[in-house]
């Protein structure tokens, strides 16, 4: 699984090079160490690499775009891995799997994250709908443990 850090360089330095746009088209802010948004065209990005990561996090805008989809499911773990849904749903048909950079693509990711948080009487297809189009991120923690085990 690669760091945060290592996906910038590794995926995004190289597009970043040639075209620094590729950022506002995909609706993906740069945040510097302060948390604030920087200007993606006044960085220079040719200065970056494997040997100097970027001092910036890139945090892409909820909705259906976004490389997570519209669910993220975390769970502790010394990795960083986490459960989300993708808006490349066509990956699910292939027999390759690696296309992810050490995340888990869910299939279903709305069925998934019912079952989860285990209240159909506030968590149900409209409900999450709803959620879905205020197109604002909303964090809910489980009231109870579920254990997760995964085998690849």
């Amino acid at each position: 699984m690669d760091h945060p850090a290592h996906i910038l360089v590794k995926d995004k330095l190289p597009i970043l090079k040639r075209d620094p746009g590729y950022l506002v088209r995909n609706h993906i802010r740069v945040i510097d160490a302060s948390g604030r948004e920087v200007d993606p065209y006044s960085v220079n990005w040719s200065r970056y690499g494997a040997g100097r990561l970027p001092p910036y996090q890139l945090r892409q805008d909820p909705g259906e775009d976004n490389a997570l989809g519209l669910v993220k499911i975390m769970f502790p773990n010394k990795h960083m891995v986490y459960l989300h849904d993708t808006p490349t749903k066509s990956l699910f048909d292939k027999d390759e799997r690696t296309f992810s950079s050490g995340c888990i693509r869910v299939q279903k990711a709305f069925e998934l994250a019912q079952l989860v948080l285990d209240d159909p009487a506030r968590w149900n297809p409209e409900t999450m709908a709803a959620v879905v189009a205020t197109k604002k991120m909303q964090t809910e923690y489980l009231a109870k443990p579920v254990p997760v085990l995964i085998l690849y």
